[in-house]
């Protein structure tokens, strides 16, 4: 009898085994989350935008409805909601494996990092998403808009888009300077994202938040109506281009991040 270790034919190519690697770490990342302090955080984040739609509501006296609770509810699910779950579950990605000690026995296996930083992403880009469409269902429930389920479908597809371009960016400080990710991260969100994506230059083309009001602002028929100094604020190219861009620029930070994280050596002080 062959020994299946050395047998060419039950052994896994390595494209295989990243994946199965990167698919298990997602796996006991989403089971770490489901914890009750995690879980009481995702009822808080999920239950925010509602809750901030009625409060609008009641102090506009029932005038909120129409294109500028559609704006409300784009600021506060794909943009913050999302944003916050991703900070909150991509960038201990590294910090979480240092403090227990376990950082060693992942880096010493092949594939191990790899493993690590894709299977994080994508727990953390899933995770988020389902707390982002819990919201976006809840919010749309109180919302007063024409067609919740257009705008239900739109917001999904906004939820997703900012997911996978967000996590990959916070996927590179995470791996830069682990302990203080979380900082690092929103500094990112603020300069790149609220900073230079606002900024009418060839900037803010390498940022998630040019890409999100891009792809709003069509879907919602507002590019027919908006003032031509806002024009200047999205990209007029179809929204397949803004869909390409984002999968672009999650690779390239996801390839970036991946690159740093293999090349990576931490102290030993480190790792206590």
């Amino acid at each position: 009898m062959t020994d299946p270790l050395t047998d060419d034919r039950t052994s896994t190519s390595p494209l295989l085994a990243a994946i199965a690697g990167a698919w298990t770490v997602a796996g006991f990342q989403l089971r770490r989350l489901l914890t009750r302090p995690r879980l009481a955080m995702a009822a808080v984040g999920a239950l925010f935008p509602a809750a901030v739609i009625v409060a609008a509501d009641r102090a506009s006296r029932g005038r909120l409805e129409g294109d500028p609770t559609v704006g409300m509810l784009y600021a506060l699910i794909p943009e913050a909601v999302c944003m916050l779950g991703l900070l909150v579950t991509m960038c201990p990605a590294v910090a979480d494996e240092l403090e227990r000690g376990t950082w060693v026995h992942l880096a010493v296996r092949p594939g191990g990092r790899r493993a690590l930083l894709i299977g994080t992403y994508l727990a953390a880009v899933v995770w988020t998403s389902v707390v982002a469409l819990v919201a976006t269902v809840l919010a749309l429930a109180v919302a007063r808009v024409e067609d919740p389920w257009a705008v239900g479908r739109m917001l999904a597809a906004l939820v997703l888009v900012s997911c996978v371009g967000r996590a990959a960016l916070f996927a590179v400080p995470a791996v830069i300077m682990p302990k203080r990710a979380l900082v690092a991260s929103v500094g990112v969100a603020l300069v790149v994202e609220y900073l230079a994506g606002f900024i009418p230059a060839i900037v803010n083309q390498a940022t998630v938040s040019l890409r999100l009001r891009s792809l709003l602002v069509p879907w919602m028929g507002w590019d027919r109506k908006l003032p031509i100094e806002m024009q200047l604020l999205i990209d007029p190219q179809p929204p397949w281009v803004q869909l390409l861009a984002v999968g672009i620029l999650a690779v390239v930070l996801l390839t970036a991040a991946v690159v740093i994280l293999d090349r990576r050596q931490f102290p030993p002080s480190d790792e206590i």
